[in-house]
């Protein structure tokens, strides 16, 4: 899910703002990095984890985070096996990302 910037401010602790998660890996193949999902399922086996136990994270039990992965957070070229890439604006957002 994706919070506006109004949800972000209102989730977040009032003095540091949300935390977050960040995640980034080497990618399995040249043109995408989880091509048959075994990293989805894992990081979503280990997240889910972490829901269902309050105190997993010891200084602040109870706390929500944001997740930032890089490939599912920053523009992608949709197809660069068939040379379609991101467009000059996204590729903007995704140098400002990195």
């Amino acid at each position: 899910a994706f919070l506006s910037l109004a949800d972000l401010i209102q989730t977040g602790c009032p003095n540091h703002g949300l935390p977050f998660i960040v995640m980034s890996y080497a990618w399995l193949t040249y043109y995408h990095p989880d091509p048959d999902g075994g990293y989805l399922r894992r990081v979503a086996k280990a997240l889910k984890a972490l829901l269902n136990d309050p105190g997993a994270i010891p200084f602040n039990p109870g706390q929500r985070y944001g997740v930032f992965w890089d490939y599912g957070s920053l523009h992608q070229h949709p197809d660069p096996a068939n040379d379609i890439m991101r467009t000059e604006e996204q590729n903007g957002l995704f140098k400002q990302g990195l």
